[in-house]
C-alpha cells in the first residue's frame, strides 16, 4: 500500500506535499524550470518558468520573483543558458564623441571634444558625491568646461570663479581632464591628465 492510499489522498506525478495546517496535508504542483519560493506568510509556491540569466530576486514583504540583472552605465550583461556574463565598458565610463558645440555632461561619461570649433561642456546642476566626468581633447577647436550656478572647481591650489562665470579650458588640442564631485552639487576637484589648463 502506498502512502497516498494509506492517507486516502490523490497526488499528481511530481507533486510536492506540504503541511498546510497542523493536521492536514496539501499538494503543490511543480512547474517546469522553476524555483520553489514562499510568500510573505510562508506559503510555498513555484516561480514562473525561468529564462536564460534569470535569478530569484527578493522583495521585502512579497514573494521573491524571477528577474534578470539590469545593466548600469558602463556595464553590459549577456545572459546565456545557466550563465550571466558581466563586463565593464570603457573602464566604467560611457563614451560620447562630442561633435556638437555644447553639451551638459552626465556622470560616469567621458566626452571626446571633437569639433573644429570650441566645444563647451557644462557640469550638471545636480551632482552626487563621487560623480565623475572626463573631457578628452581631439578637435582643433579645443574645449571649455563651464559651471552651473553656485559651483566651483579646484585645480591643485587654484580655484575657478564661483558660478557660471568660472571655467576650466584647454590650451592645447589634446588636453585631458577628470572632474570629480567632492561636495554634492557645488564643489569639484579637477585632475589635469594631460596639458596646461586655463582657469577662470
Amino acid at each position: 500500500m502506498t502512502i497516498a492510499n494509506a492517507l486516502n489522498i490523490n497526488f499528481a506525478v511530481n507533486d510536492l506535499i506540504y503541511a498546510n495546517t497542523a493536521t492536514t496535508l496539501a499538494s503543490l504542483a511543480t512547474a517546469n524550470s522553476a524555483m520553489l519560493v514562499t510568500n510573505s506568510t510562508g506559503v510555498p509556491a513555484f516561480s514562473g518558468t525561468m529564462t536564460n540569466g534569470q535569478l530569484i530576486i527578493g522583495s521585502t514583504g512579497a514573494t521573491p520573483t524571477a528577474a534578470t540583472l539590469t545593466a548600469g552605465t558602463g556595464v553590459t550583461i549577456v545572459n546565456g543558458a545557466a550563465s550571466i556574463t558581466i563586463n565593464a565598458v570603457g573602464g566604467g565610463f560611457a563614451t560620447v564623441d562630442q561633435t556638437g558645440a555644447s553639451v551638459t555632461m552626465v556622470a560616469s561619461t567621458q566626452y571626446i571634444a571633437d569639433n573644429a570649433g570650441l566645444v563647451t561642456l557644462t557640469l550638471p546642476a545636480v551632482a552626487a558625491l563621487g560623480d565623475t566626468f572626463r573631457i578628452i581633447g581631439k578637435g582643433a577647436g579645443g574645449w571649455l568646461m563651464a559651471q552651473a550656478v553656485g559651483q566651483t572647481c579646484h585645480v591643485g591650489n587654484q580655484a575657478t570663479t564661483a558660478g557660471v562665470g568660472g571655467s576650466v579650458a584647454s590650451t592645447n588640442q589634446w588636453d585631458v581632464i577628470t572632474i570629480i564631485c567632492v561636495t554634492a552639487n557645488t564643489t569639484f576637484s579637477v585632475q589635469a591628465n594631460q596639458g596646461n589648463l586655463t582657469i577662470v
